[in-house]
């Protein structure tokens, strides 16, 4: 049983699958396993964590917490402080999931009992590689000039190219072209696309091919904003990155996967 598990790097495709995992492995073994999810980057959550990791219950053979956004809570002493005190909690497995690498204030969790996992950005014959897994677990034989198309089209984006694999293997004869490259539509997409590829996709032409300014990006997908609670979690990403927490490049990642 491991007390505090830390999955890290941009690649979350990788992360997640990684976390499902986790999950699915701890709901075989514990039959009385009381399961939660907390983004902490949220108003009254670490009140909540505070609370959850508090209260275990004798009905309880444990409980597994996930904690999304880490380094995006307002109370950083006071989210450090929770996790330490429970590093070595028994009856609690912590699963923190974070995009960026959480750095040297959270050391105890590269050390032991903590585990850790890096999830960074593949490249080269690590895309290549991660084609061939991906391929195999849906039956699908990608030749050379399939797998050149993924990764000319898709670059690192293990969501995108898992995403074609897919329907690759329900039939599809050709993989999808990219959206239109004007800017308003791009940003659209972003914001409403269908699916997470739809999105990626979107955001990455908007980055690498037209260069857009990522601050301009960010203010774009902000206006006229659908609700209080949108406009809050924009509120807190620039807060995030006004303060030097993140750049605008990561925020606008984690928007358009969390879309």
């Amino acid at each position: 049983l491991l007390m505090l598990i830390l999955l890290y790097g941009p690649d979350s495709y990788r992360r997640l699958k990684k976390l499902g995992e986790i999950t699915d492995a701890y709901r075989k073994k514990y039959t009385g396993l009381s399961y939660d999810r907390i983004d902490v980057s949220l108003d009254e959550s670490l009140d909540k964590l505070k609370i959850l990791v508090s209260t275990l219950s004798m009905f309880d053979d444990v409980r597994l917490v996930v904690l999304d956004n880490p380094l995006l809570a307002k109370d950083q002493k006071r989210l450090r402080g929770i996790l330490k005190a429970n590093a070595e909690n028994k009856e609690l497995t912590i699963v923190i999931n974070s995009i960026q690498k959480p750095g040297a204030t959270y050391k105890f969790l590269y050390e032991k009992p903590s585990t850790n996992q890096e999830f960074p950005a593949l490249k080269g014959e690590k895309i290549n590689a991660f084609i061939k897994q991906i391929s195999e677990e849906y039956g699908v034989k990608i030749d050379t000039e399939t797998r050149n198309a993924l990764t000319d089209l898709f670059g690192s984006d293990t969501w995108s190219i898992a995403t074609e694999i897919s329907r690759l293997s329900l039939g599809a004869h050709e993989i999808e072209s990219r959206p239109a490259n004007d800017y308003f539509k791009l940003i659209n997409t972003v914001k409403r696309g269908y699916n997470t590829k739809e999105r990626v996709v979107a955001l990455e032409i908007i980055l690498s091919e037209r260069k857009d300014d990522p601050a301009r990006v960010f203010n774009s997908l902000a206006y006229r904003l659908g609700s209080k609670s949108e406009a809050n979690r924009f509120a807190n990403y620039d807060v995030a990155v006004k303060s030097g927490k993140l750049e605008y490049e990561e925020v606008l990642l984690d928007l358009t996967l969390g879309s």
